[in-house]
Order: structure tokens, then C-alpha cells, then sequence
């Protein structure tokens, strides 16, 4: 057990990890990260910043108690190798196979586990081509958010049908499951992950930066003659739905006075409950209590379609504040 009084005994365990890594080979520190989750990686990641520099006393309890625990552990065949290689020469393959399902982990390794490391939208990508069985057997091996992302990504004709098949999704045969994991992770090889490769600015970045710049308007204007399409692309950002929250009542007010209710019924179809409650309370009771009865007899309403309602609006409220009518909210206080 850690001294309270050591210099150690205020690190987290993200930070002593880190210290361990730090100190240990490359090719060692490289083994122990390749066993960790996504989040993991992240958290330990960010610890080695806050101990690059450290008291070397505290390096040196951490490496004590490091050691103090494993002397404590005997690690015989966590990943299951010798029980494959025994249960195999004795069983055969097939059958020993169909064991080692049934023993669990860790005998047998988590099902499409190197998905941990490949997003939603990039995942939906992946599998978008292969039978709508082969997507539903996937998701179902994916966290329940994770899931939802990935189904919300693919292409809007297929999501039904994978949904249906996500619900009625029978056992599957285990060489069956094997075959599509290896599909998959061959796809993967093919394209790479995002623990192979990191992804950096974009377009959403750049109009994060742009909004906070000064020289927004100049910046857009010049980028306008180099590339009209990604200048708009970029200006559309520079306001989107979400945004509204940061205006004044006296500012919603007027856009509210700008817009056609019927476009602004579908547009609030994709707000969330504050953003709702901001709009609603720029309207006078009676009008609150029409648009809150015209949302709920509309019903769902495809995506698509709520996204083009919200950009029109963003462009009516964009040209309010290009002329001055109203006050544009800066990204900070948007996100308040």
C-alpha cells in the first residue's frame, strides 16, 4: 500500500501510469498501450503531459509499488493461449473452438474488440457495403451509443432494414462470426484506424478558429475568391442552429418575426429542451402554445429534412447580423 506521506500518494493512477510507461523501453511501454481501450490510451496520454516533469522520489515509490503488486500476482496464461493450444490437441479445432465460446473470456478474446478504436460515422463507412444481417451482427457487438452512432450513419435506406434485423437477430454460429470479424478487420488493414492515424483541423475545426477571429468577414471574403465552396461551407458554421441560444430575447424577437412559423416548426424539431425553452419564451403565450401543439402533431420527421429547415434559418439570422439588426453571438457565449 502507497505512504499518504509519499510523493506518490497525490498521483492518480492515469499519472502513475504514466510514470511507469515513461520510464520503461519503447517497445515495452508500445506492448502495454495495445492492451488498453481507446479511453485509456486518451487518459494515460494526457497524464504523461502533467509528469514529464516529477520529483524522482515519486518515480521511485510508484516503481515500488508497481512492484509490491506484482509480487502479489501470478499471471498464468491471461490471454488463453495454452488453453487453446491444450484444448485444440485435444479437442480439434471446431470443437475446441466451440469450448472456449462457451468458457468466455479470457479464453476467448471480445468479439470485434479493434472496432474500439474506429468512430461511428468511419465504422458505418466500413460496413456500409456488406448485407444488412452482417451490419446488424456488428452493432450488436458494439456499446449502445457507439451502436446508435454508427446506425445513424449509414445510409438512410438501409437503417430500417438493419434496425428490423438488429431486433429479431438470431444466435450466431461461431465460424460464421469469425469469418465476418476477420472481413471487418482485413477492411480495417486495408484503411487504417484512427489508433493508426490522427485526423487533423478539417472544416469544422477551421470554422471553430474563423469564428473566434477578428478579421472573420476579411478572412471569409479573401478565402471566398480562392474557394467559393469551402468559403461557404466554412461561412455556413459560422452561426448554425444550436447557436440561438446565445441570443437576446430582443434579437430572437426579430428573427422569429423573420421566418415562417411552418419552417420554423420543422427546424425546432431538431432543438433540445433549453434551446426550446429560449425560443419559447421570445413568443407570446398563445403563439408558445401553438407552435408547442403544431410539434407534437407533426410527429418524427425525416432528418434530412429538419437539417435543411435549421440551415434556412441560420442564413436568415446570418443576414440579420451582416446588416447590423442584430447582435451574433460569439462562439463562447453560444455554448453557454
Amino acid at each position: 500500500m502507497t505512504d499518504l506521506a509519499s510523493p506518490a500518494a497525490a498521483l492518480s493512477g492515469a499519472q502513475k501510469c504514466a510514470i511507469l510507461l515513461l520510464v520503461l523501453e519503447e517497445a515495452q511501454a508500445a506492448e502495454m498501450l495495445s492492451g488498453m481501450s481507446p479511453a485509456e490510451v486518451q487518459q494515460v496520454g494526457e497524464a504523461m503531459l502533467t509528469v514529464a516533469e516529477i520529483d524522482p522520489l515519486a518515480i521511485d515509490h510508484v516503481l515500488d509499488e508497481f512492484l509490491a503488486r506484482t509480487a502479489q500476482v501470478a499471471a498464468l496464461d491471461s490471454q488463453g493461449r495454452q488453453l487453446r493450444h491444450r484444448l485444440g490437441m485435444a479437442l480439434g479445432t471446431p470443437r475446441a473452438e466451440t469450448m472456449i465460446e462457451k468458457i468466455g473470456p479470457p479464453a476467448s478474446g471480445r468479439r470485434f474488440a479493434v472496432l474500439d478504436w474506429v468512430d461511428g460515422p468511419a465504422l458505418a463507412k466500413l460496413i456500409a457495403d456488406e448485407h444488412p444481417q452482417a451490419i446488424a451482427v456488428v452493432l450488436a457487438h458494439l456499446p449502445e451509443a457507439r451502436a446508435a452512432q454508427t446506425l445513424d450513419a449509414l445510409p438512410e435506406a438501409l437503417q430500417p432494414d438493419v434496425a428490423a434485423r438488429l431486433a429479431t437477430l438470431n444466435p450466431v454460429n461461431i465460424h460464421d462470426l469469425a469469418a465476418l470479424e476477420a472481413d471487418i478487420e482485413t477492411k480495417l488493414r486495408g484503411i487504417g484506424t484512427n489508433r493508426d492515424q490522427t485526423r487533423l483541423a478539417g472544416t469544422d475545426f477551421t470554422a471553430a478558429v474563423i469564428k473566434k477571429a477578428r478579421g472573420r468577414g476579411a478572412l471569409l471574403e479573401t478565402l471566398m475568391a480562392l474557394n467559393a465552396e469551402l468559403a461557404a461551407e466554412l461561412e455556413a458554421q459560422q452561426f448554425i442552429f444550436a447557436d440561438l441560444i446565445g441570443l437576446s430575447q430582443k434579437d430572437m424577437q426579430l428573427v422569429l418575426r423573420e421566418v415562417d412559423p411552418a419552417l420554423l416548426a420543422v427546424a425546432m424539431k431538431g432543438a433540445d429542451a433549453p434551446l426550446k425553452d429560449v425560443i419559447f419564451g421570445a413568443m407570446s403565450k398563445r403563439a408558445a402554445s401553438q407552435m408547442q401543439d403544431e410539434l407534437a402533431e407533426r410527429g418524427p420527421m425525416k432528418r434530412s429534412e429538419v437539417e435543411a429547415a435549421q440551415r434556412e434559418l441560420c442564413r436568415t439570422v446570418r443576414r440579420l447580423g451582416d446588416s447590423g439588426a442584430l447582435t451574433l453571438p460569439t462562439a463562447t457565449e453560444a455554448m453557454l
